[in-house]
């Protein structure tokens, strides 16, 4: 199979491949508005904690459910403008309009409003990710460029995630002396004009590769549900990456929210300003860190890498998890080695979860050209609904983990703040969450990589493959053409 050498890619030039990755960038924006949903339900429409925890899961469920069957509509969608402008467009206005409902505009409103308005933000996000996952595969299908996309992906998140959480715990918080309703107002109008700027850019980049040339229409042929029951029982690259990227992500969401952040550092530590200090350190580290990873995995394949970030984020899971069992936690921020050492193993865990994550991510577009190779059938959408189906079934008990957890410990009616008391229960549930769940999710990861067919070389021979049957498609839409 030699090289790539004889391979014609459709390469992205370099300002694409940096303002694309804006339109994923958003749904992790408004992720960091959504880690405090709990809040809102609770203080803002009277919700109970672990009822709100369970409308999270049911609503994600619901999103879940909803992914095939817009991937559908939109695998058909052919328009003289291309489908992935339209695609993302309807998304996040769908998007954006709910989350300033849930956040400002309906507070006070109850439960049954609250539910509605989140099942509609889910909508809108099904959209988004159809747009970004058709995007994905039709900017670049060089092997060199993929992992490109979500390297500036995932450094946007990182900065803007980090910016915010400084906002957050040091401006909002000390603005408001709490995480109340109207710090989270705020936040909410500042997420809303950064993702605004974000769609606007993403949508300049997409524009000359959203065309119906693009999109092998002979290969896809029709689309339903007897294809994405074929995917899943017959694409062993797609089985192992759902199982990989779904134990992480449920991992992840648990982790993310914003109540163990709370735990963490507000309780534990007793620092909640430190949160942001430490976010803020967090930026240089992740961003080299991604860099690198991104070069791995472009020299030696996506597999070799996320094996790698896997098995050193296991390490670090449990190094913090004995650090914090050892020491006074409310030394660090205080006392310099304790703060060292926890800077030192708190700012490499958040970057190599963030480089795992987009390792995991940029398989997706492989896996579409996997199922190009072995049936002929160019489904870009229906392999991202599939996949978001399954981990969205999965990753949302996270939220259902957390409330239950943290009501187990006496948060029944309220939420954690910074300043409640230190109990033994309440450190080692912050610690199972926060540390114990990554690190399970982890070893799953190691453990199904051994059956995940892409590696650098397979892909050099699909791609070799996939051009004949673009070419091949080509030559009979101008034959048919011109008779």
């Amino acid at each position: 199979m030699g090289g790539d050498t004889a391979i014609q890619y459709n390469r992205a030039k370099t300002w694409q491949l940096m303002l694309w990755p804006g339109n994923t960038t958003i749904n992790a924006l408004l992720y960091v508005l959504l880690m405090f949903i709990s809040y809102i339900a609770v203080g803002g429409y009277g919700i109970a904690v672990a009822t709100a925890g369970l409308i999270s899961t049911y609503t994600r469920i619901f999103d879940g459910i909803t992914d095939p069957l817009i991937a559908i509509i939109t695998d058909r969608l052919e328009t003289k403008f291309g489908k992935i402008r339209i695609i993302m467009l309807t998304g996040f206005v769908i998007q954006i309009t709910a989350i300033l409902v849930l956040f400002v505009w309906g507070i006070g409103q109850g439960m049954v409003f609250y539910t509605i308005m989140y099942v509609i933000y889910y909508i809108g996000s099904t959209f988004s990710g159809v747009a970004t996952n058709i995007g994905n595969t039709v900017l670049t299908n060089d092997p060199r460029q993929r992992p490109k996309i979500y390297q500036w992906s995932s450094i946007y998140t990182t900065v803007l995630a980090s910016l915010s959480s400084v906002y957050l715990s040091n401006v909002l918080f000390e603005k408001y002396g709490s995480i109340s309703i109207e710090a989270l107002q705020e936040l909410c109008f500042t997420v809303v004009g950064a993702s605004i700027v974000l769609e606007i850019l993403a949508f300049i980049a997409i524009i000359e590769k959203d065309k119906p040339e693009n999109f092998p229409k002979k290969a896809q042929g029709k689309i339903n549900f007897k294809d994405a029951w074929a995917l899943i029982k017959n694409n062993r690259g797609l089985q192992a990456l759902i199982i990989a990227g779904t134990s992480d992500k449920l991992a992840q969401q648990a982790a993310g929210q914003a109540v163990i952040t709370t735990m963490i550092f507000g309780i534990v530590i007793g620092n909640y300003s430190f949160f942001g200090t430490v976010n803020l350190i967090n930026v240089i580290p992740t961003v080299l860190l991604l860099i690198y990873g991104t070069r791995m995995a472009v020299k030696g394949g996506t597999k070799k890498a996320l094996i790698k970030w896997s098995s050193i984020g296991m390490v670090l899971a449990a190094a913090m998890i004995a650090f914090m069992a050892i020491i006074d936690p409310t030394k660090i921020s205080v006392a310099p080695v304790q703060t060292v050492i926890f800077v030192i193993l708190s700012v490499s865990f958040s970057a190599i979860m963030i480089v795992t994550s987009t390792c995991t991510q940029s398989m997706k577009p492989d896996i579409v050209d996997y199922e190009l190779y072995m049936t002929g059938s160019y489904l870009p959408g229906t392999v991202a609904a599939v996949y978001a189906f399954i981990d969205k079934m999965i990753s949302s008990f996270g939220s259902t983990i957390v409330a239950v957890s943290i009501a187990a410990i006496g948060y029944v009616n309220v939420q954690p703040q910074p300043g409640d008391p230190v109990t033994p229960a309440l450190f080692w549930m912050a610690m199972f969450l926060w540390m114990g769940l990554p690190l399970i999710g982890y070893f799953f990861t190691l453990i199904v990589m051994k059956f995940y067919p892409l590696d650098k070389e397979k892909m050099i021979e699909i791609q070799r493959h996939n051009q004949d049957i673009r070419a091949k498609t080509k030559t009979e839409a101008y034959v048919k053409a011109s008779s």
